[in-house]
Order: C-alpha cells, then structure tokens, then sequence
C-alpha cells in the first residue's frame, strides 16, 4: 500500500500530521492488568496512559512503542534508543 499524495498539504515527508502516522518508545512505569491500561513514560518525562492489551506479558521497565495511545510492540533496549 502507498501513501497518496495531500492535494491539501497536511502531510509532511517524514510522517502525516493529521494522523501522526509515527510510533514513540515509552517506557511502562505501571500496569494494571485488570484494565489494560499502563501508564507509560516518554523521553520527555511525561506520564501518558496508555492501552497495553495488544503486547502480552509487559513489566514494569519495559519499552514499547506507542501510536495513537497503544501499545503496539515490546521494543528492544538498543531499538528504543534509536
């Protein structure tokens, strides 16, 4: 599938901006198994909650890669500092 080209101009080379169609490693702070719900830490410092149901068996310190709010994949250390 190809990205097709935004005859109004929101999009930018590297990602769009009307979806923020880009993932960000966050490092799982806490997790609460009965919701699903982790809250993530980015490299700002910034707490975010996010949906971690997708990727099983996360702790505590783990990194994942987020979109839109979800956790989508476990990231290797040496991969999240990229």
């Amino acid at each position: 599938m190809t990205r097709q080209p935004d005859p109004a101009g929101r999009c930018g080379a590297e990602h769009c901006v009307t979806c923020a169609d880009e993932g960000v490693a966050m490092r799982v702070s806490s997790l609460d198994a009965a919701s699903g719900l982790g809250v993530c830490v980015g490299e700002d410092g910034r707490p975010a909650t996010v949906e971690t149901g997708l990727v099983a068996g996360l702790v505590a310190g783990d990194t994942v890669l987020v979109h839109a709010g979800v956790a989508l994949v476990r990231v290797a250390p040496q991969e999240a500092a990229a």
